[in-house]
């Protein structure tokens, strides 16, 4: 049985590791000590999320999020990727300062040869650059043992002449423990860039705001939706 339980544990490991960002594996428990330590006293929507300019064209997003969703409900809306454009892009560039986002989502429709794949088309406008962004994005959805937590694995697919080299991560969703209509959301997404001037036109200050304003349109735009389904 030793040897079984070797390759379980290499199996979920693989799982887990995200291909060329992989440098350290978290397991499911380290991930909700980690969820606990920051949320565990947050009773109404709230997140903390990290940016990170790594080095060699390399940018790091780390968030910890609580959001009120029903678990059902958000498993088969996850899992339905070409549904995404639907009840993500309502006012996704609409900045509560009414400000503009200088990264801005212009385009997000689901591929009709692959329902787990998303084209997104960005444009990067900042005062001296304006730079077109487009990816195709697939998601996959990692078994788990524990029906209380649900993982989806986001890369990218090849592409040329892309200011993006590579995208990948995770979400991985648990449900609270002390409250079943809180959700707790770990995000953990690498990216490396393909320029140098495109990886120094974007500090931690300007990304770090960018992406706590996306990060709450899209949970107010996924509590709409949901409740559109409840």
């Amino acid at each position: 049985m030793g040897y079984q339980k070797a390759l379980k544990f290499l199996f979920l490991s693989l799982i887990y590791c995200s291909s060329s960002f992989c440098e350290n594996v978290i397991s499911p428990n380290e991930i909700l000590s980690k969820l606990q330590a920051v949320l565990k006293n947050q009773q109404s929507d709230y997140f903390e999320k990290t940016v990170k300019r790594m080095g060699n064209r390399k940018i790091s997003l780390e968030a910890f999020i609580s959001m009120e969703a029903d678990w059902n409900i958000l498993k088969r809306i996850s899992q339905k990727v070409s549904d995404f454009p639907i009840w993500a892009l309502p006012n996704i560039n609409n900045r509560g300062s009414g400000e503009t986002f200088y990264i801005q989502i212009t385009g997000m429709k689901a591929d009709p040869f692959n329902p787990n794949n998303i084209d997104l088309q960005l444009v990067l406008a900042l005062p001296a650059l304006k730079i077109p962004i487009g990816r195709t994005f697939h998601f996959d959805f990692p078994p788990t043992e524990d029906k209380n937590i649900f993982s989806m694995k986001i890369t990218t697919l090849q592409a040329e002449d892309s200011p993006v080299e590579n995208l990948s991560g995770y979400f991985h969703f648990f449900r609270n423990p002390q409250n079943p209509n809180r959700i707790w959301v770990y995000l953990d997404i690498s990216v490396i860039l393909t320029h140098w001037l495109v990886y120094e036109s974007l500090p931690e200050r300007l990304l770090s705001r960018e992406s706590g304003e996306r990060i709450r349109i899209l949970i107010e735009n996924y509590q709409s939706f949901e409740n559109t389904k409840r």
